[in-house]
Formats: C-alpha cells, sequence, structure tokens
C-alpha cells in the first residue's frame, strides 16, 4: 500500500517537472516533501545545485530516483523514510595555483574560479592563490577563471592533482578618455544622482540566500595578533526590509588567541560606548561584517556621497572597462562648510575621500572606495599616528540576472584594543612617544549566490545566530576536518609569517581547540 502511494504521489509531481532542467535538489526535495520522506547528505561531501535533465518517460519512483542519480553522478538510496545520498566516489584532485595578470605578473585577488556543469567553485585568496578540492569525476570538464577587468580563461581539470599552477588573464581594455567628456552632458554630479535614484531598480529586492567566508586579522605594527575564520549561510530578504530581517547561520569558525593589547579599565566605558555609537550595540562581528548599505543608503556613511551633495564635491575620472562592463569613474571629496567659510577639501593636510564606479548603461554601482589619508607629513605628527589614522575601505557588487548582489568587503575595522601603544602612556598628550600601533583588518567574500526559492537551504529557528552575542568571546563548534577541505577561499595555508607570529606561544590548531566548546567540556 504505501509504495503505491508513492508511485502515486510521484507520477503527480513527475508530471509537472520532468520536462523541465532543474536542480537535483530540486527534484529530491520535491519528492521528499509529498511522500514525507528526510533528505539526508552531507554538503561538504555532495552537491545538489547542479541543473541536471529528466526524460518525460512514466517511471518507477525506483527508476526515477536511480535517473536522479545518473544524472548528478550521485549515490541515493531509499530506506525507509531517508533519502540518503552519498558521493559514490569520495576521491577528490587537489588543484592550486596563482592567478595573475599576464603582462604585469601581479596576483589577481577575489577572482572567480567556477565549473559550471557541477556549480562548485571557489574564490582566490588576498594573493591570488587558490586551492580546490573537485570530485575526480570532473576531470576533463572545463573550470573558468574569471576577475573584473579581464577576459576570462578555461583550463581543463586534470585527471590527477596539479599543484602550483600559475594562471593568467589577459587584460581587458581600460582606457581613461584624453579628453574627459561626460555622457549626455551631464556632470560627475548628475551620474552619482542618478546612480541613487536607480538603486531600487538596479538591487535585488527578492530574499536570496548566500554563501560567505570571513576573516579578521589583529596587528600590532606589523605583527599577526588576532585571527578569526568563518563560513556564513545569510539570508538576505532584499533592500526593501530593514537590516534586522538578516537571518545568519555559523557553518563553521576557528579563533585564534587575542593578542591585542586591550584598553585599561578606565578607558574600557569610552570603548563600549564607541561600540554603541558605531555599531548600535551589536557585538557580533559577523552581523557587523555582512554590512550592505545599499539597504540604508540615505543613512548609511558609506552612502553619503550618493545623497549628500552639499557636503562632497565630484570629479569625472574618465570611462573604463570592468569585466564586460563599461563604467565611469567618479571621484568623491569630503567638501564641509566650516564655519569661518573654508571648505574641508581645502585641508591641505588631510583627504577624505573616494571612488564610485558607476555602470555606464543601468547606472548602477559596481564598487565604491573610501580613503582617509594624511596629504603629507606634518611635523606635529609621527609616522606611526599618521598610519593609524588613515583608512582605504572596498566594497564591491557583482551582477546576476541583471541584479545586483554584494561581492565582497574589505578594509580597516575596529580593533577592539588600543589604537595606540605609548612607552610613555602617562606624559602629557604632546609628549607621548608612540612605541606601536594596533588595527584591524576584515574581509567578508561573497562565495555563492542562490535566487531561487526551491534551491535555498531552510534556516531553522535554532540555528540563527544572536546579533548581540559576543561573538570574540563566545565559544562555538571547532571542525577541523572541515577547515582542511574548505575550498570556497582558500587562504590555508596562512602566510608563513601569520603563523609564526600566530604561534608563538602554542600551535594555531590549540589555540582554535581552545577558544572553541570543547574547551568548555
Amino acid at each position: 500500500m504505501r509504495i503505491k502511494f508513492l508511485l502515486l504521489t510521484y507520477l503527480l509531481v513527475g508530471a509537472s517537472i520532468s520536462k523541465a532542467q532543474k536542480t537535483a535538489h530540486f527534484y529530491l526535495d520535491s519528492i521528499a516533501q509529498l511522500n514525507q520522506l528526510e533528505l539526508c547528505f552531507s554538503e561538504d561531501m555532495v552537491n545538489l545545485q547542479q541543473t541536471i535533465y529528466l526524460p518525460s518517460d512514466s517511471l518507477s519512483l525506483v527508476d526515477y530516483i536511480k535517473q536522479v542519480a545518473y544524472e548528478s553522478h550521485l549515490d541515493i538510496q531509499l530506506k525507509g523514510n531517508n533519502l540518503i545520498i552519498t558521493n559514490p566516489n569520495e576521491q577528490t584532485i587537489l588543484i592550486s595555483g596563482k592567478l595573475m595578470d599576464l603582462n604585469s605578473k601581479e596576483s589577481l585577488p577575489f577572482a572567480h574560479i567556477l565549473q559550471r556543469d557541477w556549480g562548485t567553485g571557489s574564490i582566490t585568496n588576498a594573493e591570488g592563490g587558490f586551492e580546490l578540492h573537485v570530485p575526480s569525476v570532473l576531470s576533463g570538464l572545463p573550470l573558468e577563471f574569471s576577475c573584473m577587468g579581464y577576459a576570462d580563461t578555461t583550463i581543463v581539470i586534470p585527471h590527477q592533482d596539479s599543484l602550483k599552477l600559475q594562471i593568467t588573464l589577459r587584460p581587458k581594455p581600460y582606457n581613461l578618455n584624453e579628453v574627459l567628456v561626460l555622457p549626455n552632458g551631464n556632470t560627475a554630479e548628475d551620474l552619482v544622482r542618478m546612480a541613487s535614484k536607480r538603486i531600487k531598480r538596479n538591487y535585488h529586492r527578492k530574499t536570496a540566500q548566500m554563501e560567505a567566508f570571513y576573516r579578521r586579522t589583529g596587528f600590532r605594527d606589523s605583527t599577526f595578533v588576532q585571527l578569526i575564520e568563518a563560513a556564513l549561510l545569510i539570508e538576505d530578504k532584499g533592500i526593501d526590509m530593514p537590516p534586522s530581517t538578516t537571518k545568519i547561520k555559523l557553518k563553521e569558525v576557528r579563533r585564534s588567541q587575542n593578542y591585542l593589547v586591550q584598553h585599561d579599565a578606565k578607558w574600557k566605558w569610552a570603548s563600549k560606548r564607541m561600540e554603541k555609537l558605531i555599531h548600535g550595540g551589536h557585538r557580533n562581528t559577523f552581523y557587523r561584517a555582512y554590512n550592505n548599505p545599499v539597504r540604508t543608503y540615505k543613512d548609511d556613511w558609506w552612502y553619503k556621497p550618493l545623497t549628500d551633495y552639499e557636503d562632497f564635491k565630484y570629479e569625472f575620472e574618465g570611462a573604463m572597462w570592468l569585466d564586460s562592463n563599461k563604467v565611469y569613474k567618479v571621484e568623491f571629496e569630503r567638501d564641509v562648510l566650516y564655519i569661518d567659510g573654508r571648505r574641508s577639501s581645502e585641508n591641505k593636510n588631510f583627504y577624505s575621500g573616494g571612488y564610485i564606479y558607476i555602470d555606464a548603461n543601468d547606472y548602477g554601482i559596481h564598487k565604491m572606495e573610501y580613503i582617509d589619508k594624511m596629504k603629507r607629513k606634518r611635523e606635529s605628527y609621527k609616522d606611526d599616528y599618521l598610519k593609524a589614522i588613515e583608512r582605504h575601505s572596498i566594497i564591491s557588487f557583482q551582477k546576476i540576472n541583471q541584479k545586483y548582489y554584494l561581492k565582497y568587503q574589505k578594509g580597516n575595522v575596529y580593533q577592539e584594543g588600543k589604537s595606540l601603544i605609548f612607552e610613555n602612556p602617562e606624559a602629557e598628550e604632546k609628549d607621548r612617544v608612540v612605541k606601536s600601533r594596533q588595527w584591524a583588518e576584515q574581509l567578508f567574500v561573497i562565495t555563492n549566490v542562490v535566487t531561487e526559492r526551491q534551491q535555498r537551504e531552510r534556516i531553522r529557528q535554532r540555528d540563527i545566530l544572536d546579533k548581540h552575542e559576543n561573538s570574540f568571546e563566545t565559544n562555538y563548534p571547532y571542525n577541523p576536518d572541515f577547515w582542511n577541505n574548505y575550498s570556497m577561499i582558500k587562504q590555508k595555508p596562512l602566510p608563513g609569517k601569520a603563523i609564526k607570529d600566530l604561534e608563538w606561544e602554542k600551535s594555531l590548531e590549540i589555540q582554535f581547540e581552545e577558544n572553541s566548546t570543547a574547551n568548555n567540556e
């Protein structure tokens, strides 16, 4: 009786989906939901996002499952109420190397690597390095490398491990106009106004799910003193919804010891006050990192140049090609009017501004850079102090199905400790000598975007991270096997200096264990 029921429900759903090209997850999830079955699989070992085609011929449930298994190169078994999905060939091929500019040989960070048939890929790290573990069944298939401003290139996945590859990309034309003629007679400010006006049209307004890699590194002068890395799953309900609706699931995390010199007790209240002002009281660094300012572009400091035309001035820098998109590059500089009648841009010592890269066709924003720096050295400032106040942050977007989604953010962030350490802290401010400075850098990369509802992974309420949880002090589970095989953005091995600096007291593996829930047992 049960088999007949399964067959009947299968035939009903099969008639509507058999002719379509959908993901393996769509087919299996449809069967599972209608027949009250549970999908059992490991995301790290199998991929259900590849598009497959099933014939329209009527099949029995068992044959239907076999067909899905054949098309997706997976082993699928029906046992009781469970559909168990495994990889029949767990052997993988290791592909590693570096992605570089064909002419200059400079590394290309955060470039995309994709195997389209399987739907898997990675992103190069900050030094252009990459390391992928791909199933051996993919040998012989194409692997694409792409980076904004360069022509794509493709290699064939080898039949065995291939290490230390040097992949080069050819730059696309990058031409700044010799005569800077603005399009249609517009001014630079007009371009910025148009970009702001079209935000609601250009950026996604429907729910999307994103996989992301997070890295935070703390420094004292040139020494690494802190490391946090995490793999995240994010549900973003679109720019029409408030930031509070965003859900983040922490998939994996690892944390070193925090060797940043902390504030003195009398200054901790000021630190907490600063935290409240900057982050709204939120202490969870992962929610802070996913700061998609498009949603709050009228209020967020990142987007003030898009809306506050009285306090900024604009210069047209010319046109260029970013990937296959023609963009206009506009420089903005803070130009606040002071009480004495001077403008902040007239300050010869300090620069606060950056660049906006605006699509020439739909006026979408591909990238923004924000820069604060000293224009020239002043006798009253120490070199270390100058470095401490310089900031350079970048936010980049990617276009998927005619809508813009966050691609990555990187730059300086609040260091959760002292910014300057003095040799004579008790002396008057003018007499203090800087011994060392501390700062932190943050990298947040979107490694995958899923827009189709059927393909999204459900984030249960109990798995959602608490926005107010102090993620610098809370211990989370640590899974070394995950990190040994994590290829979405392979940052291991870390730079040799980072390992040496962080392991001056004990190994990173011990630190990761000590800063996990294992230490609570």
